[in-house]
């Protein structure tokens, strides 16, 4: 199982559990905003005793973010969903490579047309999300360093944008199920407004900065389906960089701790 392609993939060690991940050399990489993201949910989403809490991944693409998040929480049963069948075949393999076929399933299906069947609504206790940062009309999009359509797709919303991802997860979200998502600044309003659409309560917001001096590149954001609008906690802001470029204290603790 940890044979790959050297020419078209790499294979990565994730500093958790012993888990590694298989990734495409020209498409989509995980970064910082995936590892924030599965620390997030871990933090975040409630524990319940002798029972496991039921979680989706939308638009898990390779399946970074639910491996990283199986390897910090164990009493988490994922599914996954990824639209391109290349990307889905990978997070299938990295299921079976780190030993997460008892707690972890994907499927290759489009998250706007879920069939019932197979995800039944009103029933995960979970549903996380990295979606594409940049609207289909914002930007350049034939930059030099976007050489695939798995990165096009990766970076712009082809296929769904931020508020279709929210719709989902209204739609899968048990009752006090929490949703949680990272994503840029200048897509916040659009988000909390497709909440508020989906009677999705905000509930905790962090903003995240590169450095101490300079503007949020991320928000972090956890909203709880058919939640009171009031108590929404914006937390102390997350900083990553000290002046000199060296990860902070938290980053450090995040990226290092089990």
């Amino acid at each position: 199982m940890e044979r790959y392609n050297e020419q078209e993939e790499t294979i990565e060690e994730l500093g958790r559990k012993h888990f590694r991940l298989i990734q495409s050399r020209s498409g989509f990489r995980f970064g910082e905003d995936t590892v924030l993201l599965s620390w997030f949910v871990a933090e975040n989403a409630r524990l319940r005793p002798h029972d496991c809490l039921r979680v989706l991944e939308l638009g898990a693409n390779c399946g970074a973010a639910s491996v990283l998040l199986a390897a910090r929480r164990e009493d988490l049963k994922i599914d996954a969903v990824e639209r391109r069948a290349d990307a889905e075949a990978l997070l299938q393999r990295n299921i079976l490579l780190n030993g997460l076929s008892d707690r972890m399933r994907s499927e290759c299906l489009d998250l706007r047309d879920l069939p019932s069947s197979l995800f039944p609504k009103n029933e995960y206790d979970v549903v996380f999300m990295n979606p594409p940062f940049r609207q289909k009309n914002s930007g350049p999009m034939t930059r030099s360093d976007i050489h695939s359509e798995a990165l096009l797709e990766a970076r712009f919303a082809l296929h769904g944008d931020s508020s279709d991802f929210v719709a989902c997860a209204g739609r899968m979200l048990s009752s006090k199920g929490d949703m949680f998502m990272v994503n840029r600044p200048e897509e916040l309003s659009s988000v909390l407004k497709a909440c508020f659409e989906q009677k999705l309560a905000p509930k905790r917001l962090t903003m995240v900065h590169p450095y101490q001096d300079r503007p949020a590149t991320l928000f972090l954001l956890q909203a709880k389906k058919g939640g009171s609008l009031a108590g929404l906690q914006v937390t102390e802001p997350l900083i990553l960089r000290e002046t000199g470029g060296g990860y902070t204290d938290k980053l450090k603790k995040i990226y290092e701790e089990d």
